[in-house]
């Protein structure tokens, strides 16, 4: 049987149930706040067209960036 990811962040805060099963912490430089679909102003995932997600976090859709915004 799977482990199902929280569905909060650590400081209480809720994940946004659009985010997959595989969203985790991020232990690398494979971050949400470095993703190509990410937007850092509006903390919005592009992939999964939903606000609210942590910049430190990632999941297996990251892409890398190759402009800076």
């Amino acid at each position: 049987m799977d482990k199902k990811r929280s569905n909060f962040y650590p400081n209480g805060e809720f994940i946004p149930y659009q985010m997959p099963q595989d969203f985790r912490f991020s232990k690398n430089k494979e971050a949400c706040g470095n993703c190509a679909m990410y937007s850092n102003r509006r903390s919005f995932c592009g992939v999964y067209k939903t606000q609210g997600v942590k910049d430190t976090f990632t999941c297996t859709k990251w892409r890398k960036r190759f402009f800076q915004r």
